[in-house]
């Protein structure tokens, strides 16, 4: 065989057709937008009362008049905590007072995967201030939890939360303050709760 060679032998390659791959497994980084509109959370800043938020806690002034957007590289099995970092790292927004929410305004957990909230390349997710502050529920046992609560949770909120780590079902939490049932639509600051607030647990024996 005469090697680098063209040959008069024509040779009958067959080729056959392969589904597509998925456009990721080319690539695992792609590009969101993240649409920055924590300018809203600084004009409604004077609307949350100050002691509710942890003692010289302060919302860096994004100098923003409106929503402005940029783009961040990511892969699609990096988590929302993931993001905030990068959003961190990029724009100087501590990572505790970010809040991202999906396309229809849903807040996307830190725990959660691009891939698991059904972000692709493209995707918009929107970025909120979360004052965030901390609170305290007392145990039928004695034993204290520490929750991070923002100041538009609800009652209900921290029910939620409670189910999630402490395995207690919704519908037989019954949450006290001052020695008053909260109910369960309220906001955590209309009811006047604060920074470092206590909670009383107890349990509703009916399950209603």
């Amino acid at each position: 065989m005469n090697r680098g060679r063209s040959s008069d032998q024509s040779t009958k390659v067959k080729i056959e057709r392969v589904a597509e791959p998925d456009p990721w497994s080319l690539s695992r980084t792609m590009q969101i937008i993240i649409q920055d509109d924590t300018y809203r959370d600084m004009i409604n800043w004077d609307s949350l009362p100050k002691s509710f938020l942890p003692p010289n806690f302060k919302l860096e002034d994004s100098g923003l008049s409106e929503s402005k957007a940029f783009i961040l590289m990511v892969e699609p099995d990096d988590c929302i905590a993931a993001v905030k970092a990068y959003i961190q790292e990029e724009k100087e927004i501590p990572f505790k007072k970010q809040k991202l929410l999906n396309k229809d305004g849903g807040v996307l957990r830190d725990s959660q995967t691009l891939l698991s909230a059904e972000i692709k390349q493209g995707s918009t997710l929107i970025l909120r201030y979360a004052p965030i502050t901390q609170i305290s529920v007392k145990m039928l046992t004695g034993r204290t939890i520490w929750l991070m609560v923002e100041g538009d949770d609800t009652v209900a909120d921290v029910k939620a939360v409670i189910q999630e780590k402490e395995g207690i079902r919704f519908h037989k939490q019954r949450l006290l303050y001052d020695g008053r049932i909260l109910e369960d639509d309220k906001l955590l600051v209309h009811c006047g709760i604060q920074y470092d607030s206590i909670l009383d647990l107890l349990l509703s024996l009916c399950g209603c």
